[in-house]
């Protein structure tokens, strides 16, 4: 009995050290149940009291009786105080199951055992009761009925999927907060939200469009064009049991964002991070390492570049890749990952890395990954492909082309040419959906997974590849904005489709292959096969995947566009946060803090890095508007200076 009073004791402890919901306490309070718990243990008391006194006719025992009674009451608040405690629901489940046990053996050892002392079997007691019954038999009943709520709340811990709430008669005196949202939406009609209503409040919450739309969509679940209060209710109490003293406009804005990331795969850079993160640290460097090789090495021309490296060294030195540039973003410090994958892109021109081995590297990277995870969900694939082509093969490329004229123009007008040339030829479509099929570590039987039959495939080949020579186009005259708009439009109804990040890298891929063919090495040189590659992974990919956070990414590169300079001083940068309606002070907070993470020196900061550093900034983000990324990053102090 010692060792489980130490349990509850300890356990309960535990409840009072962990943050309390001071909501959920709140409305825990207003239900019945927590009130009799506290109720049993006071009467469970008063009746060995009464005995005592009965017993001993004299005040020698006050000492024990209040010590008693504080131990009861005591452990029945903190019975209440776990329920709103923010604890594992493991250890709920553990202190519920131990307090049941503990008020069950108080309960049914008076009844068994008839010679406990300070129990008078004769006295009788009629004093706030309903019933005359004997102080043995009212402290029976007392932790009898407490044994009774716990057994509900117990059960109610094993059914229910949410974290706390095991003590409440109902659920839906948890929603008072959603109520109340609710009303402040409703504004045309207090009985039902509108787009219209939804969509204004939450862009004055700094909520994108593109989100606003996924969670209204979600909310409007029989697509009436109006919510009412039981749809509202039944779509935000997850949310809300998530995190129960979250405001009105974080609630709303979390529930947006889950809306979108359903919709589009698309979660907020945290949780792509944590995704990949988790998933990377199951691996087994060794086995991982070795099944990389054995997809790389598939592709003759990356066999060849390691033909004479020792398998056991190079499979090894495969997996550190990816621990290395993984390892880095656990810290989120992305200016330093950029400098250290361009640093290690650089040391790679001299191994004869070409930068269509990177296309090949991802491929192999999500096959090894779904053979060891046995399936890669989709979730997942997005965000292994999010992570790594922005995070890492993109500055990873920029150090292979550190010596190499990649100019936008250039790169654009060698796509535009190889393009044109390639589909005079006859050959170059079929060929083309011919070559799909055998990309190694490519996705496998292609045309049955993404076409109807072959004729479909041949049309929609047709299709793609007219397209990318219309982007081309479209950037080769300066419509950057166009451009990408049609390409993320485009990327939207693939995506809907199941067509995923690594189609796109295998059409990269076979598209490569195909060209070789057509061409020849006299016009698809190495220098046209390194164009087609940057051009693939910059003005494609990373475009279609950096589709959720379009405003920011639009509105930074348009300011890029008009601000005809390489460099950014204090007056380029002033431009910007105009855009964004900061003020002037906040302004230069934002300024010294790019020059903080950059690692460059001022003179030296470039339009590209103001461009990259709002991209990661809104991926951290992406439910925010451009000005609400803006002012939050202009008002968080440098990672570097939070790092000392």
């Amino acid at each position: 009995m010692a060792a489980l009073t130490g349990l509850c004791w300890g356990l309960s402890i535990l409840a009072m050290l962990s943050r309390v919901h001071s909501q959920l306490l709140w409305m825990t309070l207003r239900t019945f149940d927590p009130w009799a718990i506290i109720t049993c243990a006071l009467r469970g008391w008063a009746a060995r009291m009464f005995s005592r006194q009965s017993l001993h006719h004299d005040s020698a025992h006050v000492i024990e009786d209040i010590v008693d009674l504080l131990v009861m009451l005591e452990l029945s608040a903190l019975i209440i105080l776990a329920e709103a405690a923010d604890v594992a629901k493991l250890t709920q489940k553990i202190f519920v199951a131990a307090c049941f046990v503990y008020c069950s053996v108080l309960s049914a050892g008076p009844m068994f055992l008839s010679n406990l002392p300070n129990w008078d079997p004769d006295a009788s007691l009629q004093f706030l009761f309903f019933a005359s019954m004997t102080p043995k038999s009212q402290f029976i009943s007392a932790y009898g009925t407490m044994a009774v709520l716990l057994t509900k709340a117990a059960v109610s811990m094993i059914l229910q999927k949410h974290d706390f709430m095991f003590l409440r008669c109902h659920f839906e005196y948890c929603l008072d907060q959603l109520d109340t949202s609710f009303a402040k939406l409703a504004a045309t009609d207090p009985s039902c939200i509108y787009y219209s209503d939804f969509r204004r409040a939450l862009q004055e919450l700094g909520v994108s469009d593109s989100h606003i739309f996924a969670g209204f969509n979600t909310l409007d679940m029989h697509q009436t064009g109006r919510v009412t209060l039981p749809n509202f209710r039944r779509c935000l109490k997850d949310v809300f049991t998530e995190a129960p003293d979250s405001s009105h406009a974080t609630l709303l804005a979390k529930f947006c964002q889950e809306a979108f990331c359903n919709v589009s795969g698309y979660g907020s850079l945290d949780s792509m991070l944590g995704l990949v993160l988790s998933q990377w640290r199951r691996m087994k460097m060794n086995e991982f390492g070795q099944l990389l090789y054995h997809y790389l090495m598939q592709d003759p021309g990356v066999e060849r570049l390691f033909r004479t490296a020792s398998f056991r060294t190079q499979s090894l030195l495969f997996a550190s890749f990816v621990q290395v540039g993984l390892g880095g973003l656990e810290e989120k410090d992305f200016r330093r990952v950029e400098r250290d994958m361009m640093s290690l892109g650089m040391r790679h021109v001299s191994y004869g890395v070409h930068p269509s081995h990177l296309c090949i590297f991802q491929l192999a990277l999500l096959r090894a990954l779904s053979n060891r995870l046995k399936g890669l969900p989709a979730d997942a694939e997005m965000a292994w492909s999010v992570v790594w082509l922005h995070f890492i093969a993109a500055p990873f490329t920029q150090g292979l082309l550190s010596m190499v004229d990649t100019d936008k123009k250039t790169v654009t007008n060698t796509v535009r040419d190889i393009l044109q040339q390639a589909t005079c030829h006859k050959a170059f479509i079929p060929s083309l959906a011919a070559n799909l099929n055998n990309v190694p570590g490519g996705e496998p039987n292609w045309s049955e997974s993404v076409f109807r039959d072959a004729g479909h495939e041949l049309s929609h080949m047709v299709i793609l590849v007219s397209f990318i020579q219309d982007t081309a186009e479209k950037l080769y005259a300066g419509e950057l904005l166009s451009a990408r708009q049609r390409l993320r439009q485009v990327a939207s109804i693939h995506w809907d489709r199941g067509v995923f990040p690594r189609h796109m890298l295998t059409f990269q891929h076979a598209a490569t292959m195909t060209l070789r063919e057509i061409l020849g090495p006299e016009v698809f040189t190495s220098h046209a096969e390194t164009m087609w590659a940057l051009f693939f992974q910059v003005e494609v990919l990373d475009v279609l995947l950096l589709a959720p956070f379009a405003e920011t990414q639009d509105k930074v590169e348009g300011w890029a566009l008009n601000c005809h300079k390489h460099f950014v001083d204090k007056e380029s940068w002033q431009s910007l946060m105009k855009v964004a309606a900061i003020d002037r002070d906040l302004a230069l907070k934002g300024y010294q803090r790019l020059c903080a993470e950059s690692g460059k020196d001022i003179d030296k900061l470039c339009v590209d890095d103001v461009v990259k550093t709002f991209c990661d900034e809104s991926m951290q983000h992406p439910s925010w508007t451009f000005d609400r990324v803006v002012q939050n990053y202009c008002t968080t102090p440098p990672a570097v200076a939070l790092l000392e």
